[in-house]
């Protein structure tokens, strides 16, 4: 495990102990073996004794259990963070206000999608402002990914299972450039997951091509941010749809202003 101290940890005015926390649920919720002390201890760069009693006051408070083997896993109460996280109602403002911006700065339609449970759903779509536009997506479960940007770039980032369970059944061609054999779109989504962006070109819709850019954060897709444009105008512009998208990727990733706090060790 990487010997990390997390960007906000270093900073003199936040308060070390919350970040280390943080960051020791999210090493938790990456593992699939649990978290020791001294892996924690190595990741953090502190002794194994303040390792060990951040866990343990996370265990107290639920978030995190100790499992049969002694290691740290996710608690129970961890459920609570991921309800209020995936309650229907509007995405909040750090995630729409990038959307809004990519919009206008590309005056192509742009929507902002994530994982729901076991479905991908789009959480907003915004029209571009171009007289010759791609009709907004609509909110909701999103059909047919293994057609579409958005679609691809969300499976080529998560566990197999999930991929598995979404793509169960024939690959529907929904025109003549759709990918329906499956080695080929597995062969597509390793290729995405190396380039760290999605696009598809006239496979859900003739005339249109989308390309997504995915908000990551410790190497899960939270969100993805998708432009959609007529094929010709896509090809013209694509270096800087691209860049735009993965602005607003990055932006929606780090939302925090920069608020000055009283240090505390």
């Amino acid at each position: 495990m990487p010997n990390v101290i997390s960007e906000s940890e270093k900073t003199p005015t936040r308060i070390r102990s919350a970040s280390r926390a943080i960051r020791l649920l999210t090493l938790a919720a990456r593992s699939s073996e649990g978290l020791g002390p001294s892996e924690a201890a190595r990741a953090l760069g502190v002794a194994v004794p303040t390792a060990y009693h951040l866990l343990a006051t996370l265990c107290d408070e639920g978030v995190l259990a100790r499992d049969a083997r002694r290691r740290f896993v996710l608690g129970p109460r961890v459920g609570v963070l991921v309800d209020g996280f995936l309650r229907d109602g509007a995405p909040p403002e750090y995630l729409l206000a990038p959307l809004r911006q990519l919009a206008a700065e590309t005056a192509e339609t742009a929507y902002l999608t994530a994982w729901r449970g076991t479905e991908i759903h789009v959480l907003a779509s915004l029209e571009g402002a171009n007289a010759v536009r791609v009709a907004g997506a609509e909110c909701g479960p999103y059909r047919f990914p293994h057609a579409r940007a958005t679609g691809k770039l969300l499976l080529a980032f998560t566990h197999a299972g999930s991929r598995r369970a979404l793509l169960d059944g024939p690959l529907e061609a929904l025109t003549a450039h759709t990918i329906v054999d499956r080695a080929r779109l597995e062969l597509e989504l390793a290729e995405i997951r190396e380039r760290g962006w999605a696009e598809d070109h006239e496979e859900f819709a003739e005339g249109v091509a989308c390309l997504s850019v995915p908000m990551l954060l410790d190497g899960v897709a939270v969100a993805a941010y998708t432009l959609s444009a007529p094929v010709a105008r896509f090809a013209r512009d694509h270096e800087r749809l691209l860049a735009a998208a993965r602005r607003a990727a990055a932006a929606a990733a780090d939302p925090a202003p920069h608020h000055e706090s009283l240090e505390t060790p």
